[in-house]
């Protein structure tokens, strides 16, 4: 119990550290861009608290995995940094023992995280754009926040990855589903415009995809215009059944069993997936933190950061394509699946000290990389 409560307080400053930093940096890039759309109104700008509490779900999915996953890299670093991990291997005790109290932290993070995922995340995306509806009829005019499904009108889900300084969103996807057949547009760049109460949509470099199976039809463009007509240019109010993010998890359970719903499918199974996130970390933590001394943290460090860009990333894409109908919806599960089966392996060599010897000359790689460019800063210093 000594050594539990010893490792916990080692580990626990710098979660909470990181968790603060990084979910401060989340809500200012947020705050920034909602300044944007608040203008002159002081209604639209006191609605922004209300807008920043909503992404809180979002963003703790997000960074609590992370924030685990670093911290408990940084507690092993410094172990094995200070020499305790050798004294501590060198009494008998197993890395199994050793980070055994990890276990029960990371399997209550994981539930907090799904509560979090199935409960909170619906009722804040639908809290979320029941409050972009008053801010779009304050100001008259058509937002979108990237990385985010919005629905704010009949029949339309938009989702953008960022937008750039000239006002072009990048990476879009728009669903049209107000008739029998449904038709998705996926374009590197569009901009939005409203003209005479529609919405114009102009895409660059996409695929319009309409139907499924092999009544789907796909056409590739470099240039295309949809115009989507708006009930006296105003967005309705949103109900949780209106989209599959943000129903709650009865009615996304009726929606996923019935048939052709890729978008409840895509959605049910990114609610389950996500708070599983935090299980994978937790056994990369310990085979990319065991490098050489003189590497120093850095190099586990550096190694994590590639992982977590690496897993963000394809959950990312295979949602895409399991919401698109490409995939089937057991695919955003083969990548989590490997991934997991991967860190256990590692775990298990880890503990036999057998990590693969690409994990030491990672960590040389990176001593080298680091005392170069320490060198060269250096040397420029001097010249100057």
């Amino acid at each position: 119990m000594v050594l539990d409560r010893y490792l916990i307080r080692i580990w626990l400053a710098p979660f909470l550290g990181g968790l603060v930093l990084v979910m401060s940096v989340l809500l200012l890039g947020r705050l920034l861009k909602m300044l944007k759309m608040a203008g002159d109104s002081a209604q639209a700008f006191s609605l922004i608290g209300e807008l920043l509490q909503m992404t809180m779900p979002y963003f703790f999915l997000l960074t609590v995995p992370m924030a685990f996953f670093l911290s408990m890299q940084n507690t092993i670093a410094s172990l094995q940094q200070n020499s305790e991990m050798d004294a501590l291997r060198a009494s008998g005790i197993s890395y199994r023992r050793m980070f055994r109290s990890f276990f029960v932290i990371v399997t209550l993070i994981w539930l907090g995280l799904s509560y979090t995922s199935m409960v909170w995340l619906p009722q804040a995306q639908l809290g979320f754009n029941n409050i972009l509806v008053k801010m779009y009829a304050l100001k008259g005019v058509i937002m979108f926040s990237p990385q985010r499904f919005t629905q704010g009108f009949d029949g339309i889900t938009v989702y953008v990855d960022g937008e750039d300084e000239q006002g072009t969103y990048q990476g879009v996807i728009l669903e049209d589903y107000r008739g029998e057949v449904s038709v998705i547009y996926t374009a590197e760049s569009a901009q939005f415009e409203m003209i005479q109460g529609s919405l114009a949509l102009k895409m660059s470099h996409g695929v319009r995809l309409e139907g499924q199976g092999a009544d789907q039809r796909m056409l590739s463009f470099e240039q295309y215009q949809v115009a989507i007509p708006m009930a006296e240019g105003r967005w309705k109010r949103q109900r949780s059944g209106d989209h599959a993010t943000m129903m709650t998890a009865e009615e996304l359970w009726q929606a996923y069993q019935s048939e052709n719903n890729r978008v409840a499918v895509a959605e049910w199974n990114r609610r389950l997936l996500l708070p599983t996130t935090v299980l994978v970390l937790f056994f990369f933590a310990l085979p990319l933190s065991l490098t050489q001394k003189r590497s120093g943290k850095a190099g586990s460090l550096v190694t994590g950061i590639i992982l977590l860009v690496l897993l963000y990333n394809v959950q990312l894409l295979l949602h895409r394509q399991v919401n698109q109908g490409v995939f089937s919806g057991w695919t955003m599960w083969a990548g989590q699946g490997f991934l997991l089966a991967l860190g256990v392996y590692l775990w298990r060599r880890a503990e036999v000290d057998r990590l693969p010897k690409i994990f030491s000359l990672a960590g040389e790689w990176i001593y080298l990389l680091h005392q170069a460019i320490i060198q060269r800063l250096a040397f420029r210093s001097d010249k100057n």
